[in-house]
């Protein structure tokens, strides 16, 4: 359900939902990769030893 504003200029906004957070450590759960099916697919998500996130098809 979204609500219908006024905007200044007299036509109808919008009001946008906040997107939806996730940390990190949160999807990975205390492991180093992990596995995200899309759309049919298998994508890889990895941390490096430098911290960084790989995401690999």
């Amino acid at each position: 359900m979204t609500t219908q504003t006024l905007s200044p200029s007299g036509g109808t906004r919008h009001a946008v939902t906040p997107m939806r957070r996730l940390t990190s450590s949160d999807l990975l759960k205390g492991n180093r990769e992990i596995i995200i099916e899309h759309a049919g697919g298998e994508y890889r998500l990895r941390l490096t030893s430098q911290g960084k996130l790989i995401l690999t098809k």
